[in-house]
């Protein structure tokens, strides 16, 4: 076939906050309108300060004006001046000025966008939940209950996107740490539920220990290895660098690392060690890291005085992430492709980051052609769309099928690209 099976490992969905509200109980209701007026003021005061507006105003040509909005300073300076009421209307108007894609929420539109960019297949990482989930750092206190109601409302209603359009879209579900057992059955439910993407972890895990804890993580690694539910880590936490001028540059330069942590907690922890088919995606974090992380630790444990770090071991750091881990690279740019041997062709899942803006969407054409155009056509397939059939357990079948109908073609992503053109 000389189309080419594409299928993102990161992409974004969620609800306008009025479309949650049928899976949570009506006595959240409240609380959760609260919680989105905070976070959205919270938003609209950072705005201006995440992208050059430029850039902004480029993106927006190419992908249209729909949700433009929400890039706008002006726009986001009106809407932190609104009232509660005029504030919450903009949030749930899919057609105000702050209003998001509407590809992040109507499952038509999205279809379309996907498939006009190439995409066959999809997993789906969360764009906001009510009570926030974890997925940023927020101001505002959050109750345990409220945060996994937060959880199960997006659960479900992600479940419900995704059953538009059978097999094409791989949900990840969100959890919290609070209680284990709880935890657990949430990764069943969601099994249940047919979001095959898998689970997110917490990047922070709150007053409680962190991953490496075994005695107290263990059951949620049984449940995802018996379900084969990948656990993933993604880019988006950090802690709350306050507001000076800086605290963007802070953000963006360091949020990949928190996320890179729990590689090693699991590691030292022996969860690799006891959980041989579990199956851990570090997703939007890069790529290089890891070999750097490799090679730290073999240093390590070459080092006669850390040995014992390895009494309990079988296999070293890097045999583990080459059995259990896999990279989520959203967006695998030309400087990253070179280290492909290194950390392995079969560890690597493109992905576009749609809708958002940094990522690839709708320019994903041309962005394949800078990063593949000399690279072995076996090894394209395989970053594009295979390693992610064979880790998620996509059809096949109905992948192929779905890209003979819009996929690329591998003698265009082979075609070299003009840079003053693109």
């Amino acid at each position: 076939m000389s189309k080419v099976v594409m299928i993102s490992s990161d992409c974004h969905a969620g609800a306008l906050p009025d479309g949650y509200k049928p899976y949570m109980p009506k006595e959240f209701h409240a609380a959760a309108d609260t919680w989105w007026l905070q976070y959205a003021r919270e938003m609209m005061k950072r705005m201006g300060t995440f992208f050059d507006q430029e850039a902004a105003e480029e993106f927006n040509s190419r992908s249209g004006n729909q949700g433009a909005g929400r890039m706008d300073p002006e726009a986001a300076s009106t809407a932190a001046r609104a009232s509660d009421t005029e504030l919450w209307d903009f949030l749930c108007d899919p057609d105000s000025m702050i209003a998001p894609r509407r590809g992040e929420y109507e499952a038509d539109v999205r279809l379309r966008e996907l498939e006009d960019d190439g995409i066959a297949g999809e997993v789906i990482f969360p764009q906001m939940a009510p009570f926030g989930a974890g997925l940023m750092q927020y101001r505002h206190e959050v109750t345990q209950q409220e945060s996994l109601v937060g959880n199960r409302a997006y659960n479900h209603w992600l479940a419900d996107l995704c059953s538009v359009n059978p097999g094409r879209h791989a949900g990840v579900a969100i959890i919290n740490v609070d209680d284990i057992s709880v935890a657990v059955q949430e990764v069943r439910d969601a099994h249940k539920m047919g979001l095959f993407g898998g689970v997110l972890l917490p990047t922070s895990t709150g007053p409680h220990s962190f991953y490496h804890d075994y005695k107290r993580y263990a059951p949620l690694w049984s449940v995802c290895e018996e379900l084969n539910m990948p656990i993933h880590t993604h880019s988006g936490w950090s802690p709350d660098y306050g507001d000076v001028p800086s605290a963007t540059m802070m953000f963006i330069s360091e949020v990949d690392m928190y996320a890179h942590r729990p590689f090693t907690a699991l590691l030292w922890s022996g969860t690799f060690e006891k959980h041989p088919k579990l199956k851990m995606v570090f997703t939007e974090t890069g790529c290089a890291w890891i070999l750097e992380t490799l090679r730290v630790l073999k240093f390590k444990i070459d080092n006669p005085i850390f040995a014992h770090f390895m009494k309990n071991l079988s296999l070293t750091p890097e045999e583990y992430f080459q059995r259990n881990c896999f990279i989520g690279a959203s967006f695998l740019a030309p400087h990253e492709i070179g280290s492909r041997y290194d950390i392995g062709v079969d560890k690597l899942m493109w992905g576009s980051d749609y809708p958002h803006m940094e990522g690839t969407w709708p320019n994903t054409e041309n962005k394949l052609r800078e990063t593949f155009h000399d690279v072995e056509e076996g090894e394209i397939r395989n970053m594009l769309g295979e390693n992610a059939i064979d880790v998620f357990g996509f059809d096949r079948a109905l992948m192929e099928k779905t890209a003979a109908r819009i996929g690329p073609d591998i003698s265009t992503i082979k075609q070299p690209v003009n840079l003053k053109q693109a």
